[in-house]
């Protein structure tokens, strides 16, 4: 009687962890390039789309972009329910002339977080 309980007691915990194990957040682009943009000036931005594949929520932690010459608007919130997208609007103001490059960082609770999503220009 004792080996039956054992036995049931392991099946369950093996369907627990294999449903609640994350999967990675869906990240629409590994990089955007934004081709040239005059300096200062107000650019039309790139949007990335995050997808949420499991069927759990994940926690959106935190979004930054580096380097002066990007910025980002999200309406992401802090958590993205199962099956769920939400747009990262991602800006290129270049500060001065020349190659400009950055980075997009997205930072939840799946198990492939941070993502780094690299951001190019050039500033004319």
């Amino acid at each position: 009687m004792a080996f039956v309980i054992g036995v049931a007691t392991l099946t369950l915990l093996t369907r627990v962890c294999s449903q609640t194990s994350p999967e990675p957040l869906q990240i629409s682009a590994a990089k955007i390039d934004f081709g040239e943009a005059a300096v200062d000036s107000d650019n039309p931005p790139h949007n990335i789309t995050l997808t949420n594949p499991t069927r759990s929520n994940i926690n959106i932690e935190q979004i930054i972009t580096s380097g002066i010459d990007f910025s980002q608007k999200n309406g992401c919130g802090q958590s993205l329910a199962p099956g769920a997208q939400c747009t990262i609007k991602v800006f290129f103001n270049p500060a001065t002339s020349g190659p400009r490059m950055g980075n997009l960082v997205v930072m939840g609770s799946d198990p492939a977080s941070p993502h780094f999503i690299a951001l190019n220009g050039i500033g004319i």
